[in-house]
């Protein structure tokens, strides 16, 4: 492979190549050549990218030189200059900016004078740019700045002028399309008597076939296949797949190819993992390590909100490693309302908890620090000093060894930091919320992947593969949708001005003629290519590009789809069925959570018991925006129990004076909305404004219900009790106990939100909730009682020989009870030898949160 490689090296040549990609492959080509040669030292040999090219030679002239902006710097530029022509118009300005750069470089490439710009501008969008175009160019010119869209246009007249030195010999690679910049460039540096040649195409005939596959997840998982074949009966062999979808979902590409390369590839070694080289990156603000060094910055100028926070609790990239008290701290915080959050408040609320978690505590008070330390406009520059130190100080990115790749991502994040102190050269001073704003803009725009160790497999886009060799190809996605490719004609300038200066896209016949052209291109770099097309893109059917009609004869018996390597493994491995999987019964000193609601889940579904209540499964919180219902179910439990905190009769509450019960009212309320007012933001305080109206009104209104139902004494509120029963320990909380004229008792739960019956048609508990309070108690028990609260209306929901609500039954009461009392008996006795059958008659939603801690699915099915 490249023949003429080492004879351009050897002949003193320069090659440039039109990507740092093939800038690689060339010289570790060159390196192999000369070993098989049998040398043992030889001159590195001088190939670079016609970019990195293009800066040395303008770097090394004198200072009177134009100062170089990259293209970060020139985007604030731009932004500036379309600001100044659309005001705040625009919705997203990041989006026009980078519209506006690309037509840029295409105006310098295909060198079109601005004034030709501006006369051929008919529709707003073009007239705005041209303006924009004359006001950026202006500012360029007034500063003697120069961008690397300029380059090209500024070597030629450095070369013209004999400012720089030129080479004897050009060799250029990879260039589907010559710009007319270059092309006058390679003309200007012949006219020096520099020999400019291009790189000699391959002219061996490609052995070709033609499939098609059902879908794309088929396709490339034969095409990894294919190369899997290809690697063991050629070891050594250069392999590549092309797909121009990576632009897309190049992630998605490479997982469907590693499917079939290296099946089972997800609990293989590295080697397995790392079999495919996708050259195509992730943006860097996608990478974890610099999402959370990004999130960092901002919560240094901005509120953040639960979601983001929730991050910052559970990475390992900063503040140590010990994630067991910060998980603790999430799952606190998910009980409160979602707001945005200081690193102050969150530093309050979680001072005094989770030793464990104390470091990481720290940190974000150091991030508090900084916060309130950040005031006024600075250089970028010392931004990014400080950016870098106040990271440094939080542990970022954590205490583990970095391996090879993230010790390159650390490294091009340094990279990142320069760029943003470059921006001082067209930004003198910013705040440190632009600074950030600034970096994670440019983090965004940075496409960027590690140089890991050479891959048995190469996948490319069709571009990324210009110049390069390979003993076997396979061109995926080859439907008419895809190829030829779709025109992207350049939106902010007119179209009459592209067709006059043929620029790409310009007529669909430029669009088709490029297509073939790098179709045949690609045909000619490999020994033996494969064309292949997806029949479906899942929601239509596709045909085959007219561009391949020539093969279409091709055809042969090429690689089978292997399908998903994990259906494979079903059915391959004998599953033993143990027949007896008891649970062990309650240990001695174990408690079983979940209190009363865990009889009632033993008497419904048993194994659902053992879990909440023995494993102590419970499910996550969700957070809410404002109050949720739990939230204000809580606020009103909260409140009534301050309200009967000392314990009154009803006599006692009728002979409260207005004032007294006012100030009652307010001082339950003040109470039960302490723990959410402190750190409440503005919106917050406003929302909790309005829910003490109307806990006022509820709580009022239920004063007045409590006062015109049957004499009662309230014995005490939020009851605990421990209960214990045939070895099973429960720790309960009962809402309210009342002390009835006869001496017995009243137990009260209050519900919130839709009313609940005590009792189902047949006079039976929906709950067993009571009843087991009721066995815990040894009082005699007059009656059970629910006391549905909420805005709409107050109702009493009761059962007892000594309250008013259920009379047709009264005389029944102590067979009822006991009776009832005798299923809590059974439920306690079950729990503690370990009861964990399985009920098959519950509704899937029910017990899918389960399934896959029990045999739910396998008894299910048997």
């Amino acid at each position: 492979m490249y023949q003429w490689l080492s004879e351009a090296i050897d002949s003193d040549s320069l090659v440039i190549t039109a990507s740092r990609r093939l800038t690689r492959v060339l010289k570790s080509a060159y390196d192999k050549q000369q070993i098989v040669l049998g040398r043992e030292a030889w001159r590195s040999p001088d190939i670079r990218n016609l970019d990195d090219w293009l800066s040395s030679i303008v770097n090394s002239v004198p200072e009177a030189m134009p100062t170089v902006v990259n293209a970060h710097a020139s985007s604030v530029v731009w932004e500036r200059c379309l600001k100044a022509q659309t005001g705040d118009q625009v919705l997203n300005l990041g989006g026009l900016v980078r519209q506006a750069r690309q037509t840029w470089q295409r105006l310098q490439q295909w060198q079109v004078p601005l004034n030709e710009v501006s006369s051929s501008a008919r529709s707003q969008d073009e007239r705005i740019f041209a303006a924009a175009a004359r006001h950026y160019q202006a500012i360029f010119e007034e500063n003697n700045w120069l961008d690397t869209e300029q380059l090209s246009g500024s070597v030629s007249e450095l070369v013209s002028n004999g400012m720089v030195a030129v080479p004897n010999r050009i060799v250029h690679a990879g260039f589907d399309r010559l710009t007319p910049a270059i092309e006058n460039l390679f003309a200007v540096l012949a006219n020096t008597a520099c020999l400019v040649s291009a790189a000699p195409p391959s002219d061996s005939g490609a052995d070709v076939s033609v499939s098609m596959y059902e879908d794309v997840q088929a396709e490339l998982r034969a095409a990894g296949a294919w190369a899997r074949d290809e690697m063991t009966k050629n070891p050594g062999s250069v392999i590549a797949v092309i797909s121009s979808s990576l632009d897309r979902d190049g992630v998605a590409s490479e997982r469907l190819i590693r499917e079939g390369v290296a099946p089972g590839w997800q609990y293989g070694a590295a080697e397995l993992r790392n079999a495919v080289n996708s050259s195509y990156g992730r943006r860097l603000s996608d990478y974890p390590a610099i999402a959370i060094a990004l999130l960092l910055l901002r919560w240094a100028y901005r509120d953040l909100s639960f979601a983001d926070i929730s991050l910052l609790m559970r990475t390992q990239y900063f503040a140590g490693r010990e994630t067991a008290g910060r998980a603790e701290f999430e799952l606190i915080l998910r009980r409160l309302p979602d707001q945005p959050w200081t690193p102050s408040a969150i530093v309050q609320l979680f001072k005094n908890r989770a030793a464990d978690a104390a470091e990481w505590l720290e940190a974000i008070e150091a991030l508090s620090s900084f916060r309130n330390s950040v005031d006024g406009k600075a250089d970028p520059a010392k931004w990014a000093d400080k950016i870098d130190a106040l990271l440094s100080g939080l542990g970022w990115p954590g205490s583990a060894t970095l391996d090879s790749d993230e010790f390159q991502l650390l490294n091009r994040w340094r990279e990142l930091l320069n760029d943003l102190a470059r921006l001082s050269i067209v930004c003198q001073t910013m705040t440190f919320a632009e600074a950030s704003s600034r970096l994670g803009a440019l983090a965004s725009d940075t496409i960027y992947q590690p140089e890991s160790r050479a891959a048995a497999l190469q996948l490319l886009g069709p571009l990324e593969a210009a110049g390069m060799r390979f003993d076997s190809l396979w061109i995926s996605g080859l439907e008419a949708d895809s190829w030829p490719a779709m025109a992207h004609p350049l939106s902010l300038i007119s179209r009459a001005l592209q067709r006059q200066y043929s620029m790409p896209d310009a007529t669909p016949d430029d669009t088709l003629e490029y297509s073939r052209r790098v179709l045949g291109r690609l045909l000619r770099s490999g020994d033996r290519v494969i064309l292949s097309w997806p029949r479906s893109n899942g929601e239509s059917e596709n045909s085959v590009s007219p561009l391949i009609a020539a093969h279409a004869n091709a055809d042969q018996d090429t690689a089978k789809d292997p399908g998903w390597h994990a259906l494979d493994l079903i059915g391959s491995i004998r599953i033993d069925s143990s027949a007896d999987d008891p649970a062990p019964p309650v240990g001695k000193d174990e408690v079983v959570a979940g209190g009363a609601y865990t009889i009632q889940r033993q008497v419904t579904e048993p194994f659902s018991a053992f879990a909440h209540g023995r494993l102590r499964v419970s499910k996550l919180d969700v957070v809410a925006t404002g109050l949720s219902p739990m939230m204000r179910g809580s606020l009103i439990h909260n409140a009534l129990h301050t309200l009967f905190s000392d314990t009154p009769s009803q006599n006692e509450i009728r002979r409260w004076t207005n004032t007294d019960t006012s100030d009652r009212i307010r001082n339950a309320i003040d109470s039960s909305l302490k723990k959410y007012s402190w750190h409440a933001d503005p919106v917050l305080r406003r929302i909790l404004s309005l829910e003490r109206d109307r806990l006022g009104n509820l709580v009022r209104n239920f004063i007045e219900e409590e006062l015109a139902r049957p004499a009662f004494q309230i014995d005490d509120v939020e009851y605990e009790i421990e209960y214990q029963q045939f070895g099973t320990q429960l720790k309960l909380r009962a809402d309210r106990i009342d002390r009835l004229p006869d001496g017995s008792v009243l137990i009260t739960d209050y519900k919130t939100g839709q009313p609940k019956n005590l009792l189902n048609r047949e006079g039976e508990p929906r709950d067993l909730q009571l009843v087991v309070y009721s066995c815990a108690l040894n009082e005699r028990i007059g009656g059970l009682l629910i006391i549905n609260v909420n805005s709409r209306s107050i109702m009493y929901n009761g059962t007892g020989a000594g309250v008013p609500w259920d009379q047709k039954r009264a005389d029944q009461w102590p067979e009822r009870l006991a009776a009832w009392q005798k299923s809590v008996a059974t439920a306690m006795r079950q729990i503690a030898k370990g009861d964990v059958r399985i009920n098959l008659n519950l509704p899937g939603d029910e017990t899918r949160p389960l399934s896959i801690l029990s045999r739910f699915e396998e008894r299910s099915r048997g």
